[in-house]
């Protein structure tokens, strides 16, 4: 039960590019729109999108922004963000986290620093380009395929280092420094999310006036307290009726909705399925 709430908020990176020291890992995805969101979480590595199909709305620190295809989003270490596609169309893209260590094996001072890709220029022609051709290879079986993909990441590398590099703690985001609140409400939420959970407990426990606390939460979450609680205990009580087999009504108790009834309607309202159809 505690590993299926913890995936929800803080993601534990499984690097898996061997010839990369086990550092990076790489990931093309290929599916639904309406399948494609992430929770809202935070993770040690740097990680970088590149939208082919279906542009990417990003939530990081309470500001939204739109990747259009073609274009590339990177969000720093240890920053709260969630992503979805624009609309329900397919959406087609290639996702890269790279580890701190990796970073700081080509700049061993890297600790404290931060990337900022250009808006426009060489730098993130560059980037784009060594993106598009990481997920060409990944789209091959080529012999030795894993070689190429490898020289592609540290030339990655290389050109975040030599050209979006900013030093110093002055480098951190706005972002870091303020979305430590929403982290630490989510931590509550991924403890307690079985019980029953108010806004005004959850306000409580962070130290805000409940008013206040709704705003920011809305603001560095994207969604209200209600629709993320919500969210975190349908994704439980799905994973729970695959897992186990059980029925609707077992699902939703275990996961803290009060009825079958509010866990099927929130299913519709997230998913546009009924649990069973998910299932």
């Amino acid at each position: 039960d505690k590993q299926l709430a913890q995936e929800i908020y803080y993601e534990q990176v499984q690097y898996s590019e061997p010839g990369a020291g086990d550092l990076a890992m790489v990931v093309c995805y290929d599916l639904p729109g309406n399948r494609s969101s992430t929770r809202p979480h935070w993770h040690s590595a740097v990680e970088m999108a590149l939208v082919l199909q279906n542009p990417l709305i990003v939530i990081e620190g309470g500001v939204s922004r739109q990747v259009a295809e073609g274009d590339v989003s990177l969000i720093n270490s240890d920053v709260v963000h969630t992503t979805r596609a624009r609309d329900a169309g397919q959406s087609k893209g290639l996702v890269v986290l790279l580890s701190i260590e990796m970073l700081k094996t080509a700049c061993p001072d890297f600790e404290g620093s931060q990337l900022v890709i250009p808006p426009q220029g060489d730098t993130r022609q560059r980037i784009i380009g060594v993106l598009t051709e990481i997920y060409q290879c990944k789209q091959q079986s080529r012999p030795y395929s894993q070689a190429l993909t490898n020289a592609l990441l540290w030339k990655l590398v290389w050109y975040l280092l030599d050209g979006c590099l900013v030093k110093g703690e002055e480098s951190r985001s706005a972002a870091q420094k303020e979305d430590y609140l929403a982290r630490h409400a989510l931590s509550y939420i991924e403890q307690h999310f079985k019980e029953e959970l108010s806004l005004s407990q959850l306000a409580a426990h962070v130290g805000l006036q409940e008013n206040y606390f709704c705003r920011y939460f809305r603001k560095y979450v994207g969604m209200s307290f209600g629709q993320y609680l919500a969210q975190v205990r349908l994704r439980y009580a799905l994973a729970y009726m695959t897992e186990f087999g059980a029925s609707v009504g077992i699902s939703a108790l275990q996961a803290g909705f009060p009825s079958a009834r509010s866990m099927t309607d929130w299913c519709r309202k997230l998913y546009g399925v009924t649990p069973a159809q998910f299932r």
